[in-house]
């Protein structure tokens, strides 16, 4: 293994989990300031450690309900958390397209591009979409504010814009490690291609069938490097070092900070703006 690469791979890590905590924040501060900057990386690290334990959807689910209870706001935190969740997908699935007419892949390309417009039908009709009920779910005992839902859930075109940029260039940082991954093992393949199938690996990873989507995240990365000509074992190397540097670090980091705990916890009512807080022992 070349190490450098490897090196510069994991320097990129947090530069990532920066990134996507702000594209967090452009989301959840839409109304009123919820997150600053080290609280929405704090809350992104955590989500990633309690991705280690649980699958795809109800991990997402349980972030959604810690970032509740820690900062409040119910309907802005829980509405923001799956709307960062949809955005990134969008990103991911126009980066994935950019990537295949780059690499000359029309096939993923055209894949790429009908995942980017399912993601934005929530948007075009928010009313499908059952709030309410995931307000109920994830805040239990939390009367939703209807009014605050249709708020949250559409935010000005201009911010939205910005979300998605920011979320692109997150995802560019995130495939970046991986291909410094390909790069540490001696895998040959562009940039571009790696950028296209950005959306198939993150889209297998989502999918409920295993924690975290480990193993399947890594199965549809290797299927694809070998469909590039890299080697078979190239490919796998390739595929465990990147999980290491996008899975297992920041999932790591982020256990431990849930595990220290020392937060402080907001009241039901302060989701209705109160700054009431019950702390939580060291």
């Amino acid at each position: 293994m070349a190490w450098w690469p490897a090196v510069a791979a994991a320097a990129l890590v947090p530069v990532a989990v920066a990134v996507r905590a702000f594209n967090h924040t452009l989301l959840a501060n839409r109304r009123v300031r919820i997150l600053g900057p080290w609280t929405a990386f704090r809350l992104a690290l955590a989500g990633a450690g309690i991705a280690l334990f649980l699958p795809a959807g109800a991990a997402d689910l349980a972030k959604a309900h810690y970032g509740y209870r820690v900062h409040g706001h119910a309907e802005d935190m829980i509405v923001s958390s799956a709307l960062d969740k949809l955005t990134s997908v969008t990103a991911v699935a126009v980066m994935g397209a950019i990537g295949a007419a780059l690499s000359g892949e029309p096939v993923l390309g055209a894949v790429a591009i009908s995942v980017a417009l399912v993601t934005l039908v929530p948007f075009a009709f928010p009313g499908i979409v059952p709030w309410a009920f995931a307000l109920r779910l994830l805040a239990p005992g939390h009367e939703a504010d209807d009014a605050v839902i249709r708020a949250v859930t559409r935010p000005p075109v201009a911010r939205l814009l910005a979300v998605y940029v920011v979320s692109l260039a997150g995802w560019l940082v995130t495939y970046s490690i991986v291909y410094l991954c390909c790069v540490a093992v001696g895998a040959r393949v562009s940039f571009a291609y790696v950028m296209a199938l950005a959306p198939f690996t993150t889209l297998a990873r989502m999918l409920p069938v295993s924690v975290g989507g480990l193993g399947l995240g890594e199965f549809t990365t290797t299927a694809l490097l070998v469909s590039a000509g890299v080697d078979s074992a190239l490919a796998a190397r390739a595929s465990l070092v990147a999980m290491v540097a996008l899975v297992l670090l920041p999932g790591a980091a982020g256990v431990l900070l849930l595990l220290r705990g020392g937060h402080s916890q907001r009241t039901s009512a302060t989701s209705q703006g109160n700054d009431t807080r019950t702390s939580t022992s060291e």
